[in-house]
């Protein structure tokens, strides 16, 4: 029994250890940095540093690191090393940077990281060509090495310009080395060498992961917003105009208030770090015994807004979302006005009950045309759903199916009139389910549509293929519900109805970047599409994808039709529908 449990305290202890090392993805390329050709979702996504960027034309150039890391949340970047002393144990000796980027760390000292996405490093000068005379390194508290010299095998497209491999042509190509991530307290180092100089140092970079928690550097109520907008107008000014580093924490208009009079319930807390998206900020207010909760904040800024606050005390707790377990607390008080009091809300109350009549009036004449409106709006809706439901199955088809079942019963043929009866069911059951959705899963759709194949097949005897690739999650991926059956009876109908069992019909879902394509396929004669029909399919889809693509935000679906080698191919490409 004790065997067992040293096993065990050994096996945890284990487990704990290997949950503390480091990682490094070494193998694939960052797909932000794979696939951006022209730098724009970089920027979106990473703040960027330059290690030993020389403006000179020598020969002998070092290596240009490009370190890439989350923008979502940073300190002041001129004042890093002031705000984190840490950094400065890290000091790049030599190293040179004389490009100070917009939104990133100058990179004297190490590069702060905050969250779990690391940071990504490319050697710019290091190409195909030349890459057998390089290595690179990582070491762990620039002591331990955790990764030994190793030739890069990676290579992506060069984000900076350079002419470092060849002094007479640009470097297109830069060495990917790759994304590190680690735990908070340590520090990673990428050193890269010259095979030629083994014992010399050609460029690294260090970065650093920072435990973090936001910090309240000043109150403002509506009256102070003039000082508000000065501060934040100070804070997203170049540093290129301010013509020095600016801390803006030290302006003389931040200020901390803990007591605030009845009319300042409005109130700005202003953090000191750079937040460009609003889903890093988390907040709760408490009041008491009383909480709001943990709610993502309103804004993209650093700042938390709080609005119509009641008279009482309060706590505000705050926290990033990149590391939820370090919160900062700020209390403060609202005082109460004369007309907050018990006595003074019973008065009122009375005052107000005088106004309820013509209020009342004034309520309903307003709400009845909004019910005229929203009737008007209904009745659209429930028109649009009940045409949508008849391009699906018109009672043409229900009775050509229900014809092919009973020609089954005639024939004695109890045993596939009673399947394809049970296929008929299923097929209405689900696609009345599905007519209620606005979006069903891929799966469902594909279910729907071999349940109406499995009934034509029996009409017409025509062989048909669904495939979905690999890269599609049919379970998980929605798209408009009953979107595909009719264009799929159209290629049945205008295709190969008349063939027979000759006739082919394939369905495929393939992934395009991004995008998915689906493409209905079928050996037929072909068909008019802007030709007059009994049928209206088409063009209630192509209505739907009007309708659809206005209130699709970042997607949006088209429908082609061509003719190809005896091929008629009915082509929908959803955009943007797997990022």
């Amino acid at each position: 029994m004790r065997a067992i449990a040293i096993l065990s305290s050994l096996c945890f202890l284990s487990f704990c250890c290997s949950a503390q090392k480091s990682q490094m993805y070494l193998d694939s390329i960052n797909p932000i940095i794979k696939y951006d050709s022209h730098g724009d979702s970089i920027r979106k996504y990473f703040s960027s540093t330059y290690f030993n960027y020389e403006y000179s034309a020598r020969k002998d150039k070092r290596i240009t690191l490009n370190a890439f890391y989350s923008n979502k949340l940073a300190v002041n970047y001129r004042q890093a090393a002031k705000k984190i002393p840490k950094l400065k144990e890290y000091d790049i000796s030599g190293s040179k940077s004389y490009i100070y980027p917009m939104d990133g760390y100058p990179g004297k000292y190490a590069i702060p990281i905050f969250d779990s996405s690391g940071i990504i490093v490319t050697a710019n000068g290091i190409n195909p060509d030349n890459v057998n005379e390089y290595q690179f390194r990582v070491l762990e508290d620039k002591q331990k090495v955790i990764l030994p010299w190793t030739k890069p095998r990676l290579f992506c497209k060069a984000y900076l310009m350079t002419n470092i491999a060849d002094p007479n042509k640009a470097d297109e190509q830069s060495a990917y080395l790759g994304q590190f991530k680690a735990t908070y307290g340590k520090a990673l180092t990428i050193q890269v060498r010259k095979l030629s100089m083994p014992d010399s140092i050609n460029a690294e970079v260090t970065a650093y992961w920072v435990k973090w928690q936001p910090r309240v550097v000043g109150t403002f109520t509506f009256s102070q917003l003039p000082d508000f907008l000065k501060v934040f107008k100070k804070q997203w000014t170049s540093q290129f105009e301010l013509g020095k580093a600016v801390d803006w924490n030290e302006d003389e208009a931040l200020k901390l208030k803990k007591d605030f009079n009845y009319n300042e319930n409005n109130l700005i807390f202003y953090l000191d770090d750079i937040i460009k998206s609003k889903n890093i900020i988390e907040y709760k207010l408490v009041n008491g015994n009383d909480s709001t909760g943990w709610q993502v904040n309103d804004f993209d800024f650093n700042l938390v807004w709080l609005k119509n606050l009641q008279p009482d005390k309060y706590q505000l707790k705050i926290r990033y979302s990149v590391q939820r377990n370090n919160v900062y607390t700020y209390g403060f008080n609202v005082k109460a006005a004369w007309y907050q009091t018990v006595l003074a809300k019973v008065a009122l109350s009375l005052l107000g009950l005088l106004a309820c009549g013509f209020l009342l009036l004034l309520w309903r004449s307003r709400k009845q045309a909004g019910k005229l409106k929203e009737q008007n709006i209904l009745k659209q809706l429930v028109q649009t759903e009940l045409r949508s439901l008849r391009s699906q199955f018109n009672p043409h088809f229900v009775f050509n199916a229900l014809s092919s079942i009973q020609g089954l019963v005639t024939k004695n043929d109890s045993q596939n009139a009673s399947k394809y009866l049970l296929e008929f069911s299923h097929l209405m059951r689900d696609s009345l389910n599905a007519s209620d959705r606005e979006f069903v899963s891929i799966y469902t759709e594909i279910k729907i549509l071999e349940n109406y194949l499995a009934l034509e097949k029996l009409r017409f005897g025509f062989s048909y293929q669904i495939t979905v690739d690999e890269g599609i999650d049919a379970s998980a991926l929605e798209i408009p519900a009953l979107f595909l059956q009719p264009l799929v009876e159209n290629a049945i109908k205008h295709g190969i109805a008349v063939l027979q069992d000759k006739g082919q019909l394939t369905i495929q879902f393939e992934k395009l970047n991004h995008d998915m394509v689906v493409s209905v396929c079928d050996n037929g004669k072909g068909f008019n599409p802007d030709a007059g029909s009994k049928g209206f399919g088409l063009q209630l889809t192509r209505e739907r994808i009007v309708l659809l693509n206005q209130t699709l935000i970042g997607q949006q679906i088209a429908l082609l039709i061509e003719r190809k080698h005896n091929i008629t191919m009915l082509t929908v490409h959803f955009k943007n529908w797997l990022i």
